[in-house]
């Protein structure tokens, strides 16, 4: 029996020692070798105690024992596990500014720089610049572009690209326009002094007082002074007159010896007076006056504005006074000479009448007197179109500047303007012989220096005067015009001259039956 019991004991043993060496093994999905334990550090803990707790309390120890070790063992091996899954799905971080889009800068400017918050980025060709920039990192705000010569341009922009998007700015550059300054008309003066003193001083057939005097505001240019003195021969010379300067006109008139039996005279008279008298093409003054001249023929010519030109011939008798009286007859045509670029198409009241010929000039003779139309058009360029006024017997001058169709590259130049009224108002304005509108007006865009300037008004003598126009200034104008000369209606006869022709009469017939 005895025996019996260690037997069973012994065999107890041998299956406790197998559950304990197997179960470990399972547990561990049987990856490890039988009997051995992967942990060293486990190794020690659980096969030490184990052997000893069987041998000396076999029913106590077995079943708690087992179920002890077993989980240590599974809680250990998870670890490693867990660092595995932890390296395969971790995702590195985006790094700031990976993603890149471009800001593209236009301008119109080859060789402009083209600057971010201040920072030069790149320079324009072609065009165009392109900046790459990371659509993640610092925002820019602000794109300038600059060259030298020219404005600069500065702009905010809209928003920074996306990856891989544009983003464009446009940049106009308008170089730097230097003002020019022009340089005002500068008039001036003749100043005019006769020995003998208080001689009589013309310019141009023009009186001007008596010497000594002075002549101001006269634009640079070549006059005609002729000194007058009562006893005394006259003297006529031509003066040039220089910008800013005053030229001397000194005569030194000589004693006219006693009218010669030889010579004769004329007096000239002229309707309407101040007719201009020029004998064998000699200026001598204006009608009326006497002139003394040689014996023989002399070729007289008479001119006014607005009348045809008076010409004759008068033979000079010795020791004999003719009088010669030129009726004027008011002119009818006149001559228009127009200055513009070749080529272009010249139109008077609708009607084509030529082309500008090479030499920039185009001349139309037997204008009729008057308000005319006149229209320029060439390709390419805007239709200049104004009234202009021609001046019978007088050739009148139109300056026509054409510009080009679209934006003008060429500077503007300086101007200034006119302000002109009048007594009365409404009279028509002429400037240089072109239409500017009534009374009182302020043309503008007029050509620095001297113009001339006219008005007409129904019932009023016109007006024409020379002024000058100073570069961004205004020149005022106030002119009171006359009023045209009525002819004087021939007068009705009295009633008492009326009554004395019927007496008269009565009387005649009575006499005459008397008489029968």
């Amino acid at each position: 029996m005895k025996r019996a019991l260690k037997i069973l004991l012994a065999v107890l043993l041998i299956c406790t020692l197998c559950v304990a060496v197997i179960v470990p093994v399972a547990a561990d999905g049987g990856n490890s070798p039988i009997g051995v334990i992967t942990t060293p550090t486990e190794t020690e803990t659980f096969v030490t105690p184990e052997p000893t707790t069987v041998l000396t309390t076999i029913p106590t120890t077995e079943p708690t024992t087992v179920p002890t070790t077993v989980p240590t063992t599974v809680v250990t091996t998870l670890p490693p596990t867990t660092t595995e899954t932890t390296e395969t799905f971790t995702i590195p971080p985006t790094p700031i500014g990976g993603d890149k889009g471009w800001i593209d800068t236009y301008c119109n400017v080859d060789g402009a720089m083209v600057y971010f918050d201040g920072a030069p980025e790149c320079t324009i060709a072609g065009g165009i610049c392109s900046v790459a920039v990371t659509a993640t990192g610092s925002p820019i705000s602000t794109v300038t572009v600059s060259k030298s010569g020219y404005t600069s341009w500065s702009g905010a922009l809209s928003s920074m690209p996306a990856p891989q998007a544009h983003v464009a700015v446009y940049a106009t550059l308008n170089p730097i326009v230097t003002p020019t300054t022009v340089p005002p008309v500068q008039s001036g003066t003749i100043y005019a002094q006769s020995n003998p003193a208080g001689a009589a001083i013309y310019m141009n057939g023009n009186f001007y007082g008596y010497s000594p005097v002075t002549i101001p505001n006269l634009v640079p240019g070549s006059y005609s002074m002729k000194a007058y003195l009562n006893g005394y021969t006259p003297d006529t010379q031509i003066v040039n007159v220089y910008a800013g300067q005053t030229a001397t006109y000194y005569p030194t008139l000589q004693p006219s010896p006693p009218v010669p039996r030889s010579t004769g005279t004329v007096a000239v008279t002229s309707g309407p007076a101040n007719a201009l008298v020029y004998v064998d093409g000699t200026y001598q003054g204006k009608a009326p006056l006497t002139v003394t001249l040689y014996p023989g023929s002399h070729a007289f010519r008479l001119t006014l504005p607005g009348y045809s030109d008076y010409t004759t011939t008068v033979y000079v008798n010795a020791n004999t006074n003719q009088n010669l009286n030129a009726n004027m007859i008011p002119a009818v045509y006149g001559t228009v000479t127009i200055n513009a670029m070749p080529g272009a198409a010249v139109y008077m009241d609708s009607t084509y009448q030529g082309t500008i010929q090479p030499s920039g000039t185009l001349t139309l003779y037997n204008v009729a007197n008057g308000n005319r139309l006149f229209k320029l058009t060439a390709t390419g360029y805007n239709n200049w179109i104004n009234s202009v006024y021609v001046q019978p017997n007088v050739v009148t001058t139109i300056n026509a500047v054409l510009t080009p169709v679209g934006a003008n590259p060429t500077p503007v130049p300086a101007t200034g303007g006119f302000n002109i009224v009048s007594t009365p108002s409404g009279a028509e304005i002429y400037i240089d012989n072109l239409f500017q509108g009534y009374t009182p007006s302020m043309p503008n865009n007029v050509a620095p220096g001297e113009h001339q300037v006219m008005l007409k008004n129904t019932g009023y003598v016109d007006f024409l005067t020379t002024a000058s126009v100073t570069s961004g200034q205004v020149t005022p104008l106030a002119i009171s015009m006359q009023p045209a000369p009525t002819p004087t209606p021939a007068s009705a006869p009295s009633p008492v001259t009326f009554i004395g022709c019927l007496a008269m009469a009565a009387g005649l017939c009575v006499a005459c039956r008397r008489r029968s």
